[in-house]
């Protein structure tokens, strides 16, 4: 039997989703190192990596297994404007947002880049207790390897679907003028409520007060959010409509600002991208280290979060979080099933 080919270009935005956003197999996408826009660029070669899934093809296929079973899931919920009613249908669209999340470059480059630091500070330590003498060409040489660096993030999935199930989801209905972009970090994490309360620490899927948004299409985009801290305002029901275009206009500022490097577009909203892509932001990851080339050192560092505020309307902060205090310790404030889940880990 024919060796299988490997799939060498691994796409880390699916191209069914990026479909939804264009009429053809072409898109609008906006490169913020190049600073250039191409209205028509092939959406077989966007929003992927040579080998970012490894040598072989195992990772890629589980993947592509997954976009058949998320593909029909998310058109129905195009046409019909409503959640999908099975139960397991739902959870595959929880591990699509989860994955959409982790399977991205910057994902990659996060991870390569911490293992990077890790390796060079572990070097200068064994360097130090053995005096061996290093240059710092030396060390700007080192570098690092990594065959699917998103894997240990994907392989956390399980405890993460737990995690999100807790949040409320809510179908956006875009009826405005605007249309939603996407980019190529396609899940848009936010916490309205810390930024009420200048509160500046990262958060994540287990946050209380985490909101996160997936435009599906520029007209429909799936949110999910924590509602003990939120009360939708404009529905009792898990759906609502946007008819103000000042209303999409932060949401999109919200998508620009999580993107990494690219912005995918349909061809009608060029115009309001041009006029709007300046407002990215460069955020630098927080990130601290301490201790010495003799005893070793201790570091964190933290995602990527955007910490600007954004108007929503269609989330009010319910009124004890207005005041509540938050907690000292590292982690921040965590919902009850990621503390139950965190907890259960420093058992093991």
């Amino acid at each position: 039997m024919a060796k299988k080919e490997s799939k060498t270009y691994n796409h880390y935005v699916p191209q069914f989703y990026l479909r939804n956003f264009s009429g053809n197999n072409s898109i609008g996408v906006y490169n913020f190192d190049r600073k250039r826009f191409v209205d028509e660029d092939s959406i077989s070669s966007v929003a992927g990596q040579d080998f970012l899934y490894g040598k072989d093809n195992d990772l890629e296929d589980w993947f592509r297994n997954l976009e058949s079973k998320w593909a029909p899931i998310i058109k129905s919920m195009l046409v019909s404007e409503t959640l999908p009613v099975d139960s397991t249908e739902y959870t595959y669209l929880l591990m699509f947002v989860y994955l959409s999340d982790v399977r991205t470059a910057e994902k990659a480059d996060d991870y390569k880049k911490s293992t990077l630091e890790e390796a060079k500070r572990i070097v200068t330590m064994i360097s130090a207790q053995d005096d061996i003498d290093l240059t710092d060409d030396d060390m700007e040489g080192l570098d690092v390897k990594i065959d699917r660096p998103n894997l240990s993030y994907i392989q956390g999935m399980p405890d993460m679907i737990k995690i999100i199930a807790d949040l409320c989801p809510l179908i956006i209905v875009n009826e405005s003028e605007i249309g939603f972009l996407t980019s190529d970090n396609p899940v848009a994490k936010y916490n309205k409520w810390f930024m009420e309360r200048n509160y500046q620490h990262p958060y994540g899927f287990g946050h209380i007060g985490f909101q996160c948004f997936v435009p599906l299409s520029p007209r429909i985009c799936f949110c999910l959010y924590d509602d003990t801290v939120y009360k939708n305002q404009f529905s009792d029901k898990n759906r609502v409509r946007l008819y103000k275009n000042n209303n999409v206009e932060e949401l999109n500022k919200l998508f620009i600002q999580n993107s990494y490097t690219e912005i995918y577009y349909a061809k009608e909203s060029r115009g309001w991208l041009e006029d709007n892509v300046g407002v990215k932001k460069e955020y630098e990851k927080e990130e601290w280290i301490m201790g010495s080339p003799q005893d070793g050192y201790l570091q964190k560092v933290s995602n990527r979060c955007v910490f600007d505020y954004f108007n929503m309307p269609i989330f009010k902060t319910n009124s004890f979080f207005k005041t509540a205090p938050f907690p000292y310790c590292e982690a921040g404030p965590l919902r009850k099933s990621a503390y139950e889940i965190l907890e259960q880990k420093d058992k093991d």
